[in-house]
């Protein structure tokens, strides 16, 4: 939030300056204490979740290949015997 043009807004609307001020002061003070995401917290965790679900991938690959070649062995210990 630009607090000069907000304070200069209320001025052109007829507020006085230091109700302005202090207006804006608690709005600016209200936003930073909410608990509403930004965009920029939306963008870092679609960034976040991109990166565990490219982890989880290669995780599940490595599991899944050495799942394949133990049914491999398991498969050729019982054809020998």
């Amino acid at each position: 939030m630009d607090t000069y043009k907000t304070i200069k807004r209320m001025e052109t609307a007829g507020i006085p300056e230091n109700y302005a001020e202090v207006i804006t002061a608690v709005i600016s003070e209200s936003r930073r204490h909410s608990d509403i995401a930004t965009k920029g917290d939306l963008k870092e965790m679609r960034y976040e979740i991109h990166y565990e679900m490219k982890c989880l991938e290669q995780r599940m690959t490595i599991k899944a290949g050495v799942l394949g070649v133990a049914i491999f062995i398991i498969s050729m210990i019982n054809n020998r015997f």
